[in-house]
């Protein structure tokens, strides 16, 4: 793919109908680009981009600190340590596993 790109730049760079068609493709850019419609679009997008910056950095103040919080060992919905928390925490009930019985047969008093 790298060698099919550098063939084609190499032929629009290098040919005379390549220069050609590069100073067509050139020209049409420009022309867009100067298009009153276009910038206003573009102002436009760039408004909504300025509008959006506060909270996009709101969330990610908001993130940032939720990971600070998990890092430090505190609870992130009541903000109390995790040590705390679990110290007031009910005691969990473990479950208590019967003895286990042998019951493979004998095979004989010398086994």
């Amino acid at each position: 793919m790298i060698f099919a790109a550098g063939t084609a730049v190499g032929f629009v760079l290098g040919t005379r109908a390549g220069r050609q068609t590069y100073e067509k493709m050139r020209d049409q850019s420009l022309g867009l680009w100067h298009n009153p419609a276009v910038h206003e679009k573009v102002s436009g997008a760039t408004q909504t981009a300025k509008d959006k910056v506060p909270q996009v950095q709101h969330r990610v103040e908001a993130l940032a600190k939720k990971a600070a919080h998990r890092g430090s060992g505190t609870d992130t919905a009541t903000g109390v340590p995790l040590t705390e928390a679990a110290a007031s925490a009910p005691a969990a009930m473990e479950p208590t596993v019967p003895p286990t019985t042998d019951d493979r047969p004998s095979l004989g008093p010398n086994n």
